[in-house]
């Protein structure tokens, strides 16, 4: 009997477990910058309420032709470093996100 209400607690607190993701920022892919320009290139990356010039290069478990392909605009909740900036421009990097379809 013991044993039972044992595996009972056990599973109950495993399986009431689930990762619950807060992310920092959330914004808009707007698409693939074209320009030729010296710290130019990327994906257009606009955050909420938030001004600024961002783009990133990739995304975690995605390739960079699987991100130039997706179908713009396309929001994303995202978790980021700083990665470097050129001009008015910051690329940032991010860790962490979940994409809606």
């Amino acid at each position: 009997m013991k044993n039972v209400i044992l595996i009972i607690v056990v599973s109950l607190i495993l399986f009431s477990c689930g990762k619950n993701n807060i992310y920092q920022k959330e914004g808009t892919l707007t698409g693939i910058d074209y320009a030729m320009r010296p710290c130019c290139g990327g994906v257009i990356l606009t955050i909420d309420n938030q001004s600024g010039n961002y783009r990133i290069d990739s995304l975690p478990l995605m390739s960079r032709q699987q991100l130039y392909n997706l179908n713009f605009p396309r929001r994303i909740k995202f978790n980021y470093q700083s990665n470097r900036t050129c001009g008015s421009i910051e690329t940032i990097e991010i860790t962490e996100y979940f994409m809606s379809h």
